[in-house]
Protein backbone atom coordinates (compact mmCIF):
# COMPACT_ATOMS: atom_id res chain seq x y z
CA UNK A 1 0.00 0.00 0.00
CA UNK A 2 1.77 3.10 -1.13
CA UNK A 3 2.32 5.89 1.55
CA UNK A 4 -0.24 8.84 0.23
CA UNK A 5 -3.30 5.68 0.29
CA UNK A 6 -2.30 5.10 4.05
CA UNK A 7 -2.60 8.67 4.67
CA UNK A 8 -6.12 8.69 3.41
CA UNK A 9 -7.51 5.86 4.89
CA UNK A 10 -6.45 7.13 8.06
CA UNK A 11 -8.14 10.29 7.82
CA UNK A 12 -11.32 8.58 6.64
CA UNK A 13 -11.36 6.99 9.40
CA UNK A 14 -10.75 9.74 12.03
CA UNK A 15 -13.12 11.74 9.90
CA UNK A 16 -15.77 9.39 10.94
CA UNK A 17 -14.53 8.76 14.70
CA UNK A 18 -11.57 9.70 17.42
CA UNK A 19 -9.30 6.87 17.56
CA UNK A 20 -6.23 5.56 18.75
CA UNK A 21 -3.17 3.34 17.22
CA UNK A 22 -3.74 -0.15 18.30
CA UNK A 23 -7.65 0.12 17.02
CA UNK A 24 -6.78 2.00 13.87
CA UNK A 25 -4.31 -0.84 13.34
CA UNK A 26 -6.77 -3.68 14.02
CA UNK A 27 -9.28 -1.68 11.69
CA UNK A 28 -7.12 -1.71 8.54
CA UNK A 29 -5.14 -4.89 9.09
CA UNK A 30 -1.84 -2.53 8.93
CA UNK A 31 1.26 -3.02 11.60
CA UNK A 32 0.95 -0.41 14.90
CA UNK A 33 4.59 0.69 14.13
CA UNK A 34 3.04 1.68 10.89
CA UNK A 35 0.62 3.15 11.34
CA UNK A 36 2.27 5.57 14.17
CA UNK A 37 4.77 6.53 11.73
CA UNK A 38 1.50 8.09 10.13
CA UNK A 39 -0.30 9.58 12.47
CA UNK A 40 3.34 11.87 13.59
CA UNK A 41 3.55 12.73 10.17
CA UNK A 42 -0.05 13.80 9.48
CA UNK A 43 0.02 15.55 13.05
CA UNK A 44 3.18 17.07 11.98
CA UNK A 45 1.46 18.69 9.07
CA UNK A 46 -1.43 19.22 10.83
CA UNK A 47 -3.88 17.54 9.90
CA UNK A 48 -4.86 15.61 13.06
CA UNK A 49 -4.54 16.28 16.82
CA UNK A 50 -3.07 14.38 19.48
CA UNK A 51 -5.45 13.83 22.90
CA UNK A 52 -3.65 11.86 26.13
CA UNK A 53 -6.74 10.31 27.64
CA UNK A 54 -5.93 8.33 30.50
CA UNK A 55 -2.94 6.07 29.33
CA UNK A 56 -4.25 6.38 25.96
CA UNK A 57 -2.95 8.67 22.96
CA UNK A 58 -6.38 9.83 21.09
CA UNK A 59 -6.26 11.22 17.43
CA UNK A 60 -8.93 13.20 15.64
CA UNK A 61 -9.12 15.38 12.77
CA UNK A 62 -7.57 18.97 13.10
CA UNK A 63 -9.89 20.54 11.00
CA UNK A 64 -13.22 22.98 11.56
CA UNK A 65 -16.22 21.40 9.55
CA UNK A 66 -19.93 21.57 9.77
CA UNK A 67 -22.56 20.87 7.42
CA UNK A 68 -24.47 17.51 6.44
CA UNK A 69 -20.76 15.02 5.60
CA UNK A 70 -23.32 12.95 2.45
CA UNK A 71 -23.95 16.55 0.86
CA UNK A 72 -21.33 19.36 1.76
CA UNK A 73 -18.70 19.98 4.32
CA UNK A 74 -17.46 23.58 5.65
CA UNK A 75 -13.99 23.88 6.42
CA UNK A 76 -12.60 27.21 8.06
CA UNK A 77 -9.00 28.16 8.88
CA UNK A 78 -5.70 27.05 7.40
CA UNK A 79 -5.85 23.33 8.56
CA UNK A 80 -9.43 23.15 7.02
CA UNK A 81 -8.68 25.13 3.71
CA UNK A 82 -5.75 22.29 3.84
CA UNK A 83 -7.77 19.21 4.58
CA UNK A 84 -10.71 20.77 2.17
CA UNK A 85 -7.82 20.60 -0.76
CA UNK A 86 -6.69 17.16 0.41
CA UNK A 87 -10.06 15.83 0.39
CA UNK A 88 -10.37 17.11 -3.71
CA UNK A 89 -7.28 15.07 -4.74
CA UNK A 90 -9.16 11.71 -3.59
CA UNK A 91 -10.34 11.42 -7.11
CA UNK A 92 -9.41 8.13 -9.46
CA UNK A 93 -6.59 8.12 -11.62
CA UNK A 94 -6.77 10.38 -15.01
CA UNK A 95 -9.47 12.75 -13.70
CA UNK A 96 -10.46 15.67 -15.14
CA UNK A 97 -10.61 18.84 -12.74
CA UNK A 98 -12.69 22.07 -14.44
CA UNK A 99 -10.99 24.83 -12.53
CA UNK A 100 -12.10 28.85 -12.44
CA UNK A 101 -9.19 30.62 -10.53
CA UNK A 102 -9.51 33.63 -9.56
CA UNK A 103 -5.94 35.57 -10.11
CA UNK A 104 -5.75 36.72 -6.07
CA UNK A 105 -6.57 33.24 -5.06
CA UNK A 106 -3.41 32.63 -6.70
CA UNK A 107 -1.50 35.15 -4.49
CA UNK A 108 -3.83 33.96 -1.17
CA UNK A 109 -2.61 30.65 -1.78
CA UNK A 110 0.55 30.87 -1.97
CA UNK A 111 0.31 33.31 1.36
CA UNK A 112 -1.79 30.92 3.02
CA UNK A 113 -0.28 27.40 2.41
CA UNK A 114 2.75 25.96 3.36
CA UNK A 115 5.09 25.47 0.14
CA UNK A 116 5.22 21.90 1.74
CA UNK A 117 1.32 21.60 1.19
CA UNK A 118 1.39 22.87 -1.90
CA UNK A 119 4.42 20.91 -3.47
CA UNK A 120 2.20 17.52 -2.28
CA UNK A 121 -0.93 18.40 -4.36
CA UNK A 122 1.05 19.04 -7.19
CA UNK A 123 2.99 15.10 -6.65
CA UNK A 124 -0.61 13.77 -6.16
CA UNK A 125 -1.62 15.64 -9.60
CA UNK A 126 1.32 14.50 -11.58
CA UNK A 127 1.21 10.90 -9.73
CA UNK A 128 -2.28 10.18 -10.78
CA UNK A 129 -2.89 12.00 -14.22
CA UNK A 130 -4.73 14.22 -13.51
CA UNK A 131 -5.76 16.48 -15.81
CA UNK A 132 -6.50 20.23 -15.12
CA UNK A 133 -8.70 22.47 -17.18
CA UNK A 134 -8.28 25.95 -16.10
CA UNK A 135 -9.27 29.76 -16.54
CA UNK A 136 -8.37 32.67 -14.94
CA UNK A 137 -7.03 36.41 -15.59
CA UNK A 138 -3.73 37.02 -17.24
CA UNK A 139 -3.10 38.86 -13.85
CA UNK A 140 -2.22 35.66 -12.19
CA UNK A 141 1.03 35.64 -14.24
CA UNK A 142 2.42 38.18 -11.91
CA UNK A 143 1.82 35.87 -9.13
CA UNK A 144 3.66 33.03 -10.70
CA UNK A 145 6.27 35.26 -11.64
CA UNK A 146 7.36 35.98 -8.06
CA UNK A 147 7.27 32.09 -6.86
CA UNK A 148 10.78 31.15 -6.01
CA UNK A 149 12.32 28.41 -8.22
CA UNK A 150 11.79 25.38 -6.07
CA UNK A 151 8.01 26.22 -6.10
CA UNK A 152 7.94 27.04 -10.02
CA UNK A 153 9.60 23.71 -10.29
CA UNK A 154 6.76 21.86 -8.85
CA UNK A 155 4.22 23.70 -10.89
CA UNK A 156 5.87 21.95 -14.01
CA UNK A 157 4.57 19.06 -15.25
CA UNK A 158 0.99 18.81 -14.71
CA UNK A 159 -1.38 17.92 -17.50
CA UNK A 160 -3.44 21.17 -18.25
CA UNK A 161 -5.33 23.12 -20.84
CA UNK A 162 -5.13 26.35 -19.50
CA UNK A 163 -6.76 29.65 -20.99
CA UNK A 164 -6.57 33.19 -19.82
CA UNK A 165 -8.75 36.56 -20.30
CA UNK A 166 -7.47 39.83 -19.63
CA UNK A 167 -10.60 41.26 -18.92
CA UNK A 168 -11.77 42.35 -15.57
CA UNK A 169 -13.57 38.91 -14.80
CA UNK A 170 -11.97 36.22 -12.85
CA UNK A 171 -10.18 38.74 -10.44
CA UNK A 172 -11.15 37.35 -6.95
CA UNK A 173 -9.72 35.73 -4.44
CA UNK A 174 -12.40 32.57 -4.82
CA UNK A 175 -11.97 29.36 -7.11
CA UNK A 176 -13.93 26.70 -8.26
CA UNK A 177 -12.61 22.88 -8.71
CA UNK A 178 -15.34 20.90 -10.36
CA UNK A 179 -14.94 16.99 -10.52
CA UNK A 180 -18.18 14.50 -11.32
CA UNK A 181 -18.05 13.56 -7.63
CA UNK A 182 -17.77 17.01 -6.01
CA UNK A 183 -17.26 20.79 -6.37
CA UNK A 184 -14.75 22.31 -4.17
CA UNK A 185 -15.69 26.42 -3.59
CA UNK A 186 -12.60 27.88 -1.65
CA UNK A 187 -11.40 31.74 -0.95
CA UNK A 188 -7.29 31.12 -0.04
CA UNK A 189 -7.70 34.68 1.60
CA UNK A 190 -10.58 34.04 4.07
CA UNK A 191 -8.96 30.74 4.56
CA UNK A 192 -12.99 29.18 4.10
CA UNK A 193 -13.71 26.50 1.53
CA UNK A 194 -17.29 24.31 0.87
CA UNK A 195 -16.92 20.64 -0.66
CA UNK A 196 -20.30 20.34 -2.36
CA UNK A 197 -21.05 16.39 -3.22
CA UNK A 198 -24.98 16.78 -4.04
CA UNK A 199 -25.26 14.60 -6.98
CA UNK A 200 -27.62 17.15 -8.37
CA UNK A 201 -26.09 20.26 -7.67
CA UNK A 202 -22.79 18.79 -8.70
CA UNK A 203 -24.39 18.16 -11.77
CA UNK A 204 -25.79 21.27 -13.03
CA UNK A 205 -22.86 23.27 -12.09
CA UNK A 206 -20.62 20.86 -13.99
CA UNK A 207 -22.63 21.50 -16.52
CA UNK A 208 -22.03 25.28 -15.94
CA UNK A 209 -18.66 24.99 -16.17
CA UNK A 210 -18.38 22.81 -18.71
CA UNK A 211 -20.54 25.27 -21.13
CA UNK A 212 -18.30 28.30 -20.49
CA UNK A 213 -15.43 26.27 -21.45
CA UNK A 214 -17.63 26.07 -25.09
CA UNK A 215 -18.02 29.59 -24.65
CA UNK A 216 -14.16 30.13 -24.57
CA UNK A 217 -13.07 27.98 -26.65
CA UNK A 218 -11.81 29.60 -29.41
CA UNK A 219 -9.34 31.53 -26.58
CA UNK A 220 -5.73 30.54 -27.86
CA UNK A 221 -4.55 27.78 -24.83
CA UNK A 222 -2.13 28.94 -22.73
CA UNK A 223 1.18 26.93 -22.32
CA UNK A 224 1.59 26.92 -18.57
CA UNK A 225 4.35 24.73 -18.41
CA UNK A 226 6.45 26.13 -21.04
CA UNK A 227 5.55 30.01 -19.44
CA UNK A 228 7.41 28.47 -16.24
CA UNK A 229 9.83 26.54 -18.09
CA UNK A 230 11.20 29.61 -19.50
CA UNK A 231 10.90 31.15 -15.96
CA UNK A 232 13.17 28.42 -14.73
CA UNK A 233 15.90 29.16 -17.35
CA UNK A 234 15.80 32.99 -16.16
CA UNK A 235 16.97 32.15 -12.78
CA UNK A 236 20.77 32.95 -11.70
Amino acid sequence: MQNKDLDNKILNLLDKKTSYPSLISRELGILRTTVQYHLNKLEKIKLINKKIIGRRTMYSIAYNKKGNKNLYKIYSGKDGLIQAYYQLFKIPKESTILVIQGSESAKNELLNLPDRVIKEFHRIVKRKKIIMRGISNKKILKYLDSMKKDMTMSHIGRTQSFRIVSDNRFLSSAEIFSTQKSILLSNPKSKTAIIIKDKEMVMIINDILSFVFELIENNKTFDLNRYLKDKISSYP
